[in-house]
């Protein structure tokens, strides 16, 4: 019985696998079409992908440093409450906690762009 369900359940991840991968796929052939028309139309072209970290600029840097550190305080805050083996993921455990610790997780996660 528990090989039948072992083998379901990895047809069923294999099929999420693929089903992922198509919509990966089409994702960037429909962005190239984007590039294209836009570019046949106007003479701009535009990034389908993000800019490499390389092409950043101090400010975006710094930005980025800001964002580094917002999580590094949210991690602070969340190893006082969640264990590192603890089955839950965040948003369930957010409820249990005080309100002000929440507001700390949160407001973090917000300022490094995460949430």
């Amino acid at each position: 019985m528990s090989g039948d369900l072992d083998r379901k359940r990895e047809q069923i991840a294999q099929a999420g696998r693929e089903a992922l991968a198509d919509i990966q796929r089409a994702s960037v052939e429909a962005s190239a079409a984007v590039v294209r028309v836009v570019e046949q139309q106007t003479g701009l072209t535009l990034t389908a992908v993000k800019p490499s970290v390389m092409d950043a600029h101090f400010p975006e840097l710094a930005r980025m440093e800001r964002q580094a550190a917002a999580y590094v305080e949210a991690m602070r805050v969340v190893r006082q409450w969640m264990l590192p083996g603890d089955p839950r993921p965040l948003g369930e455990l957010m409820p249990e906690l005080l309100e002000d610790v929440r507001e700390a997780i949160a407001d973090n996660l917000v300022r490094a762009g995460l949430s």
